[in-house]
C-alpha cells in the first residue's frame, strides 16, 4: 500500500546517550538510500523504514544534491561573501 505524498516523511534523530543517529522513514527514496547504512533496524517494509544507522555509515543526510561550482563561480561566491562581511 503505497503512502500519499502529504503523509511521506523522514525523521532522523541523534541520540546524544547511544551516541548513533535514528532514522524512521516512509519516503520510498529515503527508504531505499538508506537501507545499506543501517545497523540495527526495528521495521524494514517496503514502505517504511526504522533503525539506527551503523557506525561505518559516513554519508549525509542532505536532501538536496550539492551543486558542482567551477573554480569561477567559487571565486565569484568568495568575493561577494567577503563583500558581505565588510558590511
Amino acid at each position: 500500500m503505497k503512502l500519499p505524498r502529504s503523509e511521506q516523511e523522514t525523521i532522523v534523530i541523534f541520540d546524544v546517550e547511544v551516541g548513533k543517529w535514528h532514522i524512521d522513514t516512509t519516503y520510498p527514496p529515503h527508504v531505499r538510500k538508506y537501507t545499506p547504512a543501517m545497523g540495527e533496524i526495528e521495521e524494514k517494509t517496503q514502505d517504511r523504514l526504522a533503525g539506527w544507522i551503523s557506525d561505518e555509515f559516513s554519508g549525509s543526510f542532505m536532501t538536496r544534491k550539492r551543486k558542482t561550482l567551477t573554480d569561477e563561480q567559487r571565486q565569484h561566491v568568495g568575493e561577494q561573501l567577503r563583500k558581505a562581511r565588510e558590511l
